[in-house]
């Protein structure tokens, strides 16, 4: 009897190993449950996205559309990256927007305008354009070639700001060149004048500090004397050398990057969601993706 007895037991610890062994349960590697999210929530990310994302609300069918659409699909990240890529790609005519890709590049633009030359809008840089097109004319009346190209050459910078949203839309300009364009141009001189606030409002507006002593003397020297001078591992000999060296280097990338996160959150990024982002970044180069990878997150959408 006793014999039988122990062979009971050793049978049911044997069929309790195995059962044990097909449950177990591995902490944080569960799928996250969205079924407890409300419409309302829902509703509420469509409306930042469309606001952050094209500077409006969505209209009530779009608003519908795109909740319904995210419910279908559990709220999932393969769907919302698939909305947040539709707004900022969709070349459908839009009553309104033109297109969505059309509101998309302008409302970056215009951010890009606010955070370097004060939020100028195009008719006053128009008038900037048009007051230099006129001193050219009358320089070539006077036959004086030297100021013509001079004229030349301060006219393109506000026709580089104003044709920036078409050379974008057909991929022959990138992000990082429309933030070298607003800081060479005669709004932001008059904003930070002379060469010692140039400098430091650069580095403020670009990398979101001020240069060490090291990094200003040498940008003092190649903008005010036009001086050969290492900068952000480049060799720049005038000011806009030096805004190619700016916006090419890595610490551009990291504070775009950071300036992006902040804009959508209102809270700094976490160190590892920013090494994620700038390996994004240093391989694509691409502003748009680092965008999508924040707007899709929880903590925007606050699931």
């Amino acid at each position: 009897m006793r014999n039988l007895t122990l062979l009971f037991v050793l049978a049911f610890l044997v069929l309790a190993s195995c059962e044990s062994n097909e449950f177990i349960q591995v902490e944080g590697n569960q799928a996250p449950n969205y079924k407890g999210v409300s419409m309302l929530k829902i509703e509420n990310y469509i409306n930042r996205l469309y606001i952050d994302l094209m500077g409006r609300e969505p209209t009530d069918s779009e608003r519908l559309f795109a909740s319904k659409r995210l419910k279908d699909n559990n709220l999932s990240i393969d769907t919302r990256d698939s909305l947040v890529f539709e707004i900022q790609n969709d070349t459908n005519y839009r009553v309104g927007d033109s297109s969505y890709r059309h509101a998309y590049i302008q409302r970056m633009y215009d951010l890009m305008k606010y955070r370097f030359i004060e939020g100028a809008a195009d008719p006053e840089v128009s008038q900037k354009l048009g007051n230099i097109k006129f001193a050219k004319e009358i320089a070539r009346l006077n036959g004086d070639s030297v100021r013509v190209k001079q004229m030349e050459f301060e006219a393109k910078k506000y026709e580089n700001i104003l044709n920036w949203k078409y050379a974008y839309r057909n991929n022959a300009d990138g992000y990082p060149e429309l933030c070298g364009y607003l800081m060479n141009n005669g709004i932001y001189d008059v904003i930070n004048m002379g060469t010692f606030n140039f400098i430091n409002a650069a580095f403020d507006d670009v990398l979101g500090r001020w240069p060490n002593k090291e990094e200003f003397d040498a940008a003092y020297a190649i903008v005010e004397k036009n001086e050969p001078k290492v900068v952000f591992n480049q060799v720049a000999q005038n000011k806009q050398e030096f805004i190619n060296a700016l916006v090419e280097s890595d610490a551009f990338f990291e504070s775009q990057i950071r300036w992006w996160y902040f804009q959508y959150l209102r809270n700094e990024i976490e160190p590892a969601f920013l090494y994620k982002l700038l390996l994004v970044y240093n391989t694509s180069y691409d502003i748009e993706e680092v965008q999508r990878k924040i707007l899709i997150r929880d903590d925007y959408a606050q699931f």
